[in-house]
């Protein structure tokens, strides 16, 4: 009996680490056989330490604490809020208190996410490429248009024609790139073209970039008084504005019943028919054809 408690207490002093130390002492129990045994009732019912664990379909055998916890806690004492007790086998079943470890709460949760990956892998479905035609594989989840993002960001590209040189380019869908390079932007930007001052009739020259009407500020600041005849866009009635403005309606109350007029559409996405207002200039139906359109493009 003194060489096992002296070899018992090599056993511990040799233990370099916490769970060194749970390990040694795990097995010691068991070698002493003090831990009291768990007598299965009937399958759906175990006693351990007098008390009654009953279990519920696909979960641990309970009482007012689950039987593994409960064993933990027999022998080792309260269990830290962030920490979970883990079966190393799997096996909730098992509840010996050497199958048993404890773990954090995050830890215990990756244990069984990759035992679960591992078991069933996500299925994988086969998926044609818009942009190249390639076939690929990929799991069946969000969109699976492209096989690269290489084609993804083609799919967002179009083809167009340099103003300056007549060269083709790349360019997004939506942007307003209008020139192949930087060198044929700068000599855009050195154009020159003559236009008439339509107040003094001079000719001056000028970036066909900027949108300049008149030769100077001064022929500018005298259309602020010129005024000319117009006719009312909802009511057909002729009125006076400024030569420089864009004043479209003869007053306040055409102008707000102008942006009441409504007009039938088609919609290009479902084909079905709609009303909208006429100011808005609305394309589909609804917001979900609006975003089925945006992913067309």
């Amino acid at each position: 009996m003194k060489h096992k408690e002296k070899l018992f207490e090599l056993l511990r002093t040799c233990a370099e680490t916490p769970q060194e130390s749970l390990a040694v002492e795990e097995m010691i129990r068991k070698v002493e056989g003090d831990m009291p045994p768990i007598e299965t009732v009937s399958d759906t019912q175990k006693k351990f330490a007098g008390l009654k664990f009953y279990k519920k379909k696909g979960t641990n055998y309970c009482c007012a604490v689950s039987l593994h916890r409960f064993v933990w806690q027999y022998f080792n004492g309260e269990i830290p809020e962030d920490c979970d007790i883990h079966h190393r086998d799997f096996n909730h079943d098992n509840n010996d208190i050497a199958n048993l470890e404890l773990v954090t709460k995050d830890e215990h949760k990756r244990i069984h996410a990759a035992v679960k990956k591992q078991k069933s892998p996500p299925k994988k479905s086969v998926f044609v490429c818009v942009v190249c035609g390639k076939n690929f594989q990929a799991v069946n989840r969000g969109n699976n248009s492209y096989c690269s993002e290489e084609c993804r960001h083609r799919s967002k590209l179009e083809t167009r024609i340099c103003e300056i040189c007549g060269k083709e380019f790349s360019a997004l869908i939506n942007g307003d790139q209008r020139f192949c390079s930087e060198t044929c932007y700068y000599q855009y930007r050195r154009r020159r073209e003559t236009k008439k001052c339509p107040v003094c009739g001079k000719e001056f020259k000028t970036s066909p970039s900027r949108k300049k009407i008149y030769c100077s500020s001064k022929c500018f600041a005298s259309t602020v008084t010129l005024r000319e005849s117009r006719t009312c866009a909802y009511c057909g009635k002729e009125f006076s504005a400024r030569i420089n403005g864009d004043q479209r309606f003869c007053s306040d109350e055409c102008s707000r019943n102008a942006r009441r007029v409504r007009e039938t559409k088609h919609c290009p996405i479902c084909g079905k028919v709609f009303s909208t207002v006429k100011s808005r200039g609305s394309k589909y139906c609804s917001p979900e054809c609006y975003h089925e359109s945006r992913r067309k493009k």
